[in-house]
């Protein structure tokens, strides 16, 4: 009956929407009295521990939102806690291209510093929803200020209402797409969302009464900006695209242009790349800092050639949500809330090449068509443009290949490496054979010292456990022991483990 009432207020918590779910965190028997929510999309991984240090940082007295009724909004706490967002080691080993954005995947707090602008200047941050929320100060922040059926990116402005918070030290995991396609469409539907919120920017705001009088704008300047800054980054790749263009065709001097946009989107990667150089943390050795850092760099300038290559495509789809989400907007008020949901099953190669150019046929056609352009006009022009051109014509096709799932090969051991390892493997049983016995309980010992005296350490541990325990599996796999010795050693080793339990 509990786990029934649970799932009901967990269906109402998380509003309808089909990819994310949420868990309760706080005594589960009074489920009048939730205090916290966590929040999560479908392919979010929540490691051990972080609920409770999501829970720790919001009951926190420096963190509790406090509610100005006059400002209509939290203005000092925070009614939203948002952790680090991390790419899973999985999901960046699917693609090259998953590999290229997935930033550094895994899992490693100590190596790399994290800082956010919003958080150390303003110390606020951006919710992007994934993360936990005061249920009280949410719904008072939240209720009757947003229509209904319009609001799309709602995580943002839930943010801008309720204050959000940077957790910089709590991680969650999820996969990065796989292919450009499916990234596509998820940043298509994100300029989308950003366009419908649009209306934030102004003084006057709608309300949930779609009758009522415009209400005045309660979020802050800074929110504005975090609003602004969106709209404006989906208009960067159709002003770059057009600059290009006009700087081959109209304006004076292509090589000043082009060296222009090159430097707007390449820069960026530099200095980025220059400061983690110099960013060296003091408990790192430097060969392994300036191993990291060349990585990273390598990675960087991936990015930004990979999106100069799909500048053309990136303005289309970017004007074109521009111009879909207006027009839904002032005239038919339909659709707002359309999106697709992410997994769409890969095509076989051919299929899927053949799509990709069919998705991405603008880049192709603005390609030819300025080249030809520039084979009647100007050859000197066509010098200087005909890289990034070809480019662009091929664009399509390096973002199927960069889109493939990777393979792994499979490894080709000689006779010599085969026998090799399987001495190897005969002799790290043999500590095990030897050391795990009734004298110790059938549990492995910590370490065994064969210099300057033989002394065996009469402790252990439950990592030394659990390798015991896969070394007992390991030896059968190789007949190492035969089925009865397993179980035999197996069925002594948890018995002990279940008599230290009891203590």
């Amino acid at each position: 009956r509990k786990r029934g009432k649970l799932a009901e207020l967990n269906s109402l918590l998380r509003g309808g929407s089909r990819d994310r779910f949420s868990l309760v965190v706080g005594n589960t028997a009074v489920l009048s009295k939730v205090k916290y929510v966590i929040t999560l999309d479908t392919d979010t991984q929540l490691p051990r521990d972080s609920a409770q240090q999501f829970a720790g940082a919001m009951a926190h007295p420096l963190n509790r939102a406090h509610y100005d009724e006059d400002k209509q909004r939290v203005v000092a706490g925070y009614g939203i806690l948002q952790p680090r967002v991390a790419a899973s080691l999985p999901g960046t080993n699917r693609s090259r291209y998953a590999r290229m954005c997935g930033s550094e995947p895994g899992i490693d707090p100590y190596t790399r510093a994290v800082s956010d602008v919003y958080q150390d200047l303003f110390h606020e941050g951006s919710f992007i929803g994934k993360g936990i929320y005061d249920v009280d100060a949410f719904e008072r922040a939240l209720n009757g200020h947003f229509p209904e059926n319009r609001i799309l990116s709602h995580d943002l402005l839930e943010g801008c209402y309720a204050r959000a918070g940077l957790l910089s030290d709590v991680m969650v995991y999820e996969e990065y797409p796989y292919r450009y396609s499916a990234d596509v469409s998820r940043r298509y539907r994100w300029i989308r969302g950003d366009w419908q919120i649009a209306r934030w920017l102004l003084s006057g705001v709608p309300g949930s009464d779609p009758d009522a009088r415009l209400q005045k704008n309660p979020i802050s300047g800074l929110s504005q900006w975090k609003i602004f800054d969106n709209l404006r980054r989906s208009l960067v790749p159709s002003a770059l695209t057009l600059l290009l263009l006009l700087g081959w065709t109209v304006l004076p001097s292509a090589w000043f242009w082009t060296l222009s946009v090159i430097g707007i989107i390449l820069i960026p990667s530099l200095i980025a790349s220059v400061l983690d150089v110099l960013q060296k943390p003091g408990d790192v050795l430097l060969r392994q800092h300036l191993a990291a850092s060349v990585r990273s760099t390598r990675r960087r300038f991936a990015q930004a050639a990979f999106s100069l290559v799909c500048l053309p495509y990136e303005a289309f789809y970017s004007l074109d949500a521009i111009m879909r989400t207006t027009w839904r907007m002032l005239v038919t008020h339909k659709r707002l809330l359309e999106w697709s949901p992410s997994g769409t099953p890969a095509r076989s190669g051919h299929t899927e090449i053949v799509a990709s150019y069919r998705t991405m046929w603008i880049a192709p056609i603005i390609a030819f068509v300025a080249m030809i352009y520039l084979t009647i006009s100007s050859l000197d022009v066509l010098a200087v443009a005909g890289p990034i051109l070809g480019f662009w014509f091929a664009s399509p096709a390096i973002a199927w290949w960069i889109s493939r799932p990777l393979t792994r090969r499979g490894a080709k051991l000689t006779d010599e490496q085969t026998l090799f390892l399987r001495k190897l493997s005969r002799k790290s049983w043999a500590f095990f054979d030897t050391f795990v016995d009734p004298e110790d309980n059938w549990l492995p010992p910590d370490n065994y010292q064969e210099y300057p005296v033989a002394v065996a350490v009469h402790r252990t541990s439950p990592t030394n456990m659990g390798i015991a325990l896969l070394a007992n599996l390991s030896a059968y796999d190789f007949g190492y022991i035969s089925t009865g010795q397993l179980i035999k050693r197996t069925a002594n080793a948890f018995h002990t483990m279940k008599t230290l339990k009891r203590y």
